[in-house]
């Protein structure tokens, strides 16, 4: 399956917010989400991914037509970057999609990055190091943090 990115516009913003509830409401699992009973919805500033766009980038993950998923990236001080967010829809998941969408991610913006996983989620911290095992040849160092042994992994793809 080819995959490819596309810049989430303004006029996009509701989609990706859809797109991010379903996410949301999976990570609920591993992060206490504030949920608003009111609007049936987590609650998540995007505002950044489009009142900063230069340094925050948020991307649908698409095949052809088809919405797969999103990546939302920080870029910090001195092209350091770091994985804000990415969700693949469930039926999509499995396929590899994630892994191509986040090497057309890195190989764009080059220099340090950081990844996060959610606190005991052992199947982010699984798909996070298959893909930086193969992405940077296991060029990558990985610390385990916090009273959850959170995973976060560190590399630098300028010299790969």
């Amino acid at each position: 399956m080819e995959i490819r990115l596309e810049r989430v516009e303004l006029n996009q913003r509701i989609k990706l917010e859809k797109l991010l509830q379903l996410y949301l409401h999976d990570l609920s699992l591993y992060l206490p989400f504030i949920f608003n009973s009111d609007t049936c919805e987590y609650v998540y500033n995007l505002d950044k991914y489009f009142n900063d766009s230069d340094n925050n980038f948020a991307y649908f993950i698409k095949s052809n037509k088809e919405l797969l998923g999103f990546i939302l990236i920080n870029k910090k001080v001195n092209n350091n970057y770091e994985v804000g967010e990415i969700f693949v829809l469930s039926h999509c998941r499995y396929k590899k999609i994630g892994e191509k969408a986040i090497r057309i991610i890195f190989n764009t913006y080059k220099g340090n990055w950081v990844i996060k996983t959610a606190p005991l989620s052992l199947i982010a911290e699984s798909f996070w190091k298959k893909t930086l095992d193969n992405y940077t040849n296991k060029k990558y160092i990985v610390k385990h943090t916090g009273k959850h042994n959170r995973a976060q992994f560190y590399f630098n793809n300028e010299e790969l």
